[in-house]
Parts: C-alpha cells; structure tokens; sequence
C-alpha cells in the first residue's frame, strides 16, 4: 500500500484514523495514505502496515495533531484474457497476488485477488417484474457505462471523541477524533443501470416502500455473521443520486482494504451504508435485517444509557437508521500571522465542512459565537465533496476574557489561550446543529467545531 500515515486504533478489526488534520486538509483529494480505516470484518490486510498509536511522541509543530485515543470495546468493450483482467483491475502483476491476501484471525483466509475472475454480485428481489441475475467484474467494467464522481466518505462515529470531551459522558465504540473523513474520486458501475437489468421499474411510484440491501459475505464481523446495510430504493435509483457499485478510487483500482473489488458508493450518506466486498443486492420491502442496520449506527434519545436499555425497551425499533449526513464543520488549524502587537492578533483559520448536499458558508468566531464571520470556501467539487474553507479573524487580547495558559511570558505578557469555533449551513437551507446532544454510541456529532492557540 506504501507511505501510510494513519495510526491504528484497533487491530482485529483494523481500524485506524490520520494523524494530523493539517495534513489530511491539505488534500482537496484524499490521498490514499490518508484514508482511515473502518472495518467490522475479522481480519487484516496484510500490508496495511500503518504505525502504532505513540502516547509520548511530540505532535509535529506545524500540525493540528490528533489526540492520542484507543480502542474501546472505463470500460474497455473488448473481451479480456482472465489473467490480463486481473492485472489490468489490480495494477499488479498476476506474480504478486499474494500481497492481496487477507490474513484471517477468525475468518478463514480470503484471496480476493485470486478470486477476481470468479467474484460475482447476486441481485434478487421482491418486486414484481424482477429475474435474479448474477454479474461478474467483468459484466460491471463491460455491458454498464463507467461513471465517475467525487464524493466524501465519512464515518457516523467521527467526532466520537469530541462528543465524550464536551459532554462529560462515556460513549460507546473506538474514540475517532475527527479524521474518519475522506474525499475522493470514485467510479464503477451506476447501481441504478444494474438494476433496471434486473427488472426494477424506473416509475418513482413503483420505487416507494422499497429498500436495496447490500450485504458482503466475504468474512464474519464482530456482531454477525457478515455485513450488511441497505438505503431506500428511491435514492438508488435517483437519476442524480451517483450511487454506485465502485470498482476505482482515485484513478486507480480500489485496494482491499477499501473495498476490492467492487464496493457500494452512496454519495451523501454515512459511511456505513457503503458496504466493501458488496456480493449480494436484494430489494426488499424491509431494511437490510442485519446487525449494523438494526442494532447499530442509530442516534438512540439522550434518556438510552446502555445497549440492554436500547433492547429491552425497543429504542432500536423506534429509532430510525443513519442514512444522510447531517450538516457539519470542523477547524483543522489555527496560525497566529501577526507576533509583533501583544494586544491584537490575527489569526487565520482553516478545516473541513460537509453535508449531504453542498456548502453553501462556513462563518467562524472567536468569542464564543457573539459574533460570527464568513470563512470563504477555497474547495468544493460537484454535489458531494467535501468544503475545504479557510477565513482570518483579528482578536483583541481581553484579560478578562482570555484563559491563561501558565507561568511563560510570550511578547511581553503572559502567553493566553483563543478558541475559534466553526459552524456550516448548506444549500437546502440546513445549519449545523450546534448543541452538544449525546447519544450512547457518540454518533452523528455535528457541535461547533473548535481549536485552540496559544498567543
């Protein structure tokens, strides 16, 4: 996989986030190196060689540096010999196929590498009109147009560690800070042309009710016997909803661990929705019945203090499954530009903002949301990337209002602590939800974005 510059936060599953919001915002695209790592499944890349977490380890100086967590509980229409298939998908040699291999702790070990020629999506269904159908890689790169979009990937549990900081009380899963996040360029196989092949109808009528599940049995998770998640059919059969069945990211072939061979992208929803090693679509009347659509990812009521709460009292039942991204920011950096005047400093200010549909202002603060001022929004690509934004905000040095950081003295006086904090609206009109709710498995956090400098 090459330079990698994530730490793990768990090891079986691998799980694991950049280590700098500064390098990570630098990217307009995420670069693979870059891209965290969420997994349910049991096993490992065996070449996901990303580094240990190191408590002692100084962040960089110029890096807004992640808090130290841990883990807590185209086309070609020409035919294609097998072997050149495989390599052309890979970008390795047939040679090399063992570098794909996943190394299994509970799971027997899987060679999707090896498999490739034979790996094949099943699409079946309820709906009247519709015949089963069974397509290999190479139907997807073949007989469907190959599509292409930007759109950001995000874990429902970023932010998770933010939560428990402001609210003072214990969630539930791995402590993500706020780098589960990634942009990137993705194109395979338009899920809604794969499934008008298979017979469902193209009437918005006939859609209503229906939902497509998509489940991976490439190996059991830690709370099933494999994964699986589904969306309603309306959104993936929505001709500008870009949902797709991906078999490239960043112009080149997805690696294993993000999914090879062929993942679901939902633009414009979590992460968890965007099931890797996709091998079976059924549409269904019913959400997909599995653990991580019923049991998980839901923001259960503040009054829900424990899973044996959420069961017996049926709060999985009545609370709706995560689907779309709510509106969100994040202040990744803050730089003094100024040093020679010990009363006034000015500062500018950078990080991300996203929603499930585009950005349309970021405004930032720096005393504590009296007043507000616009950020200007420097990246934006299509309906589903990511808002990189950066503004400069100019902070007079208030004793009284200012928290002292200690005994130094800095520019003559002593060194005080500015907070910055963010919040984003998007262009249907949402805001972000800047109350700091908890929920028991610290998902879907959107409080205002903050960070601090000491000047």
């Amino acid at each position: 996989m090459g330079k990698t510059d994530l730490r793990v936060l768990g090891d079986t599953p691998f799980n694991a986030e950049p280590r700098s919001l500064v390098e990570l915002t630098r990217h307009p695209i995420t670069p693979l190196h870059l891209v965290y790592a969420r997994n349910h499944c049991m096993f490992l890349p065996n070449y996901a060689t990303a580094s240990p977490i190191s408590h002692n380890a100084p962040p960089d100086s110029d890096s807004q540096s992640l808090p130290a967590t841990k883990y807590d509980d185209a086309p070609s229409s020409s035919e294609s010999q097998p072997s050149d298939f495989r390599s052309s998908i890979l970008g390795f040699s047939p040679d090399a196929a063992d570098e794909m291999t996943f190394v299994a702790s509970v799971a027997e070990i899987k060679n999707l590498a090896s498999d490739v020629d034979t790996y094949t999506v099943k699409i079946d269904g309820e709906m009247e009109g519709m015949e089963e159908k069974t397509l290999s890689m190479k139907d997807m790169m073949v007989y469907f147009p190959r599509k292409e979009v930007v759109a950001t990937l995000i874990c429902a549990g970023n932010r998770r560690a933010k939560m428990q900081e402001k609210t003072g009380k214990e969630v539930r899963g791995i402590l993500w800070s706020e780098g589960t996040i990634a942009n990137a360029r993705w194109a395979g196989a338009p899920l809604r042309d794969i499934l008008i092949t298979a017979g469902v109808s193209e009437h918005e009528d006939a859609q209503r009710g229906f939902h497509v599940c998509f489940a991976s049995n490439v190996a059991p998770c830690e709370d099933d016997k494999d994964y699986g998640g589904s969306i309603s059919l309306e959104k993936a059969m929505a001709k500008d909803g870009d949902v797709m069945l991906a078999y490239e990211m960043n112009d080149e072939p997805l690696t294993p661990d993000h999914g090879f061979p062929l993942r679901v992208v939902v633009p414009g929803c979590f992460g968890m929705r965007w099931v890797k090693w996709v091998d079976r679509i059924t549409i269904s009347r019913k959400e997909s019945p599995n653990f991580y659509q019923q049991r998980d990812y839901k923001m259960l009521p503040e009054c829900v203090t424990s899973k044996e709460m959420a069961a017996n009292e049926g709060w999985w039942e009545r609370t709706p499954a995560m689907q779309e991204l709510n509106c969100n920011s994040v202040v990744a950096h803050i730089q003094c530009l100024n040093v020679t005047c010990p009363d006034q400093k000015t500062l500018k200010v950078s990080g991300y903002a996203y929603s499930h549909t585009p950005i349309s202002c970021v405004e930032i603060s720096a005393d504590d949301g009296e007043t507000w001022h616009e950020a200007r929004i420097v990246y934006q690509e299509g309906r589903w990337s990511w808002s990189l934004w950066e503004g400069e905000l100019t902070v007079d040095i208030d004793d009284s209002a200012l928290e002292w950081v200690g005994p130094g003295r800095k520019n003559g006086r002593s060194k005080t602590k500015i907070t910055v904090i963010s919040r984003a609206f998007d262009v249907s009109g949402s805001a972000q939800d800047t109350d700091c709710r908890w929920n028991l498995r610290g998902v879907g956090f959107c409080g205002v974005g903050d960070a601090s400098v000491e000047v």
